[in-house]
């Protein structure tokens, strides 16, 4: 119901969008055949304002952590300054939604397109929001969410991934089970 409601083909559900978040660094670290270019030391595009849940997770699953600075009106990532910050290593950038503010996505499609990157999102403060009349967290490759108890829709505790590709549903359904 989840995933419909959002208009995404698949959600996983998980104990906590920390979990989620994990998850979804897990996916990509052990299985990049998703990466859009070949690399030896990867690193993701992360803004300078997030939660760290959003951040350990990339180090966890051994990606570099390559923080750039934030729009000062919207707290979003400066996509501006993105163009900047990527290089050869560069596989992802991590969108965070940061207080029901969606990051500037047409702006960070024409970057992608260009530099063959992966748009991720974290999209766990953001539950509802929309760009363009697409729900955030469905604009990515993946997109977590959070159901702690002071979000917007909340089950004390909880995480869900949203994504399209049916590849990476099945992984993490399995990387949720440990991997059965």
């Amino acid at each position: 119901k989840f995933s419909k409601y959002f208009g995404s083909k698949y959600a996983i559900m998980v104990n906590s969008g920390s979990s989620a978040n994990l998850l979804m660094m897990s996916a990509l670290r052990y299985f990049p055949k998703f990466f859009k270019k070949k690399v030896k030391k990867p690193n993701i595009i992360v803004p300078v304002v997030g939660w760290s849940t959003s951040y350990y997770p990339i180090s966890q699953c051994g990606f570099e952590i390559n923080f750039v600075d934030i729009n000062k009106n919207s707290l979003n990532l400066d996509v501006n300054k993105i163009n900047g910050a990527i290089d050869k290593n560069t596989v992802a950038v991590l969108a965070i939604n940061l207080l029901g503010n969606p990051c500037d996505f047409n702006l960070l499609k024409k970057v992608f397109k260009k530099k063959k990157l992966i748009l991720l999102e974290d999209n766990c403060e953001s539950l509802g929001s929309k760009f363009n009349n697409k729900f955030c967290g469905t604009l990515g490759l993946m997109g977590t969410h959070s159901l702690f108890f002071a979000h917007h829709m909340q089950t004390m505790e909880g995480g869900i991934i949203l994504t399209d590709n049916k590849d990476l549903y099945d992984i993490l359904r399995s990387l949720r089970a440990h991997g059965w």
